[in-house]
Order: structure tokens, then sequence, then C-alpha cells
């Protein structure tokens, strides 16, 4: 039997991905929209999509989705820009509820 190579295991590198909210006039223009990313969620209702867009490329894509006829405008997400850190929060609001039972 022929001794099997072992090739090398390349690393799974997570590109950054951003969530760009994208409001439309009607939704038949929301078919469209795959090609600029990955489509996550469609409201017919309210007439918009939610994509996952790669963050290298996010400027050139806001300026071609902007320009498209059914796009009424285009909104990006904000989760990277918070603060995820909720223990702070959680103390904080832990010594409060202490100071008001104290009170009581």
């Amino acid at each position: 039997m022929e001794s099997i190579e072992k090739k090398e295991i390349r690393p799974l590198f997570i590109k950054e991905r951003i969530a760009v909210y994208v409001y439309c006039y009607s939704y038949k223009g929301t078919r469209q929209l795959s090609k600029f990313g990955d489509v996550v969620y469609t409201s017919q209702k309210s007439n918009y999509s939610l994509l996952y867009v790669n963050n290298e490329n996010l400027s050139d894509l806001l300026s071609k989705l902007k320009d498209l006829k059914f796009v009424k405008k285009v909104r990006v997400g904000h989760i990277k820009e918070l603060d995820q850190n909720f223990s702070e929060a959680f103390a904080q609001t832990n010594l409060a509820v202490k100071e008001e039972i104290e009170r009581l």
C-alpha cells in the first residue's frame, strides 16, 4: 500500500461580518439583495431586509445599495460598537437593589 501523504491543514479564518438593514419601497426588489450579501431576514410588512456582509468592502457596498432604485435607505448595525461586558451593569443593579432593600 502506498503511504498517505499528510497534507497541511490550513486554519479557518473567520471574516468579520456586519449587519446591514436595507429598507425598500416594495417587496419585489428584496430578491436582488442576495447578490450583495447573505440575506438573513426579510419583512414583507415593513419592507426591509437584514443582510450580513464582509466588513472589508462595506463602504463600496453601501454606495452600491443606495444607488439601487428600489432602496429607500440603508442602515448599518451597531452591535460591534456596544460594550458587551455586562458584569459592571449587573454589579451596579445589585448595589441599587440592596440599597433599596436596606431602606425598607
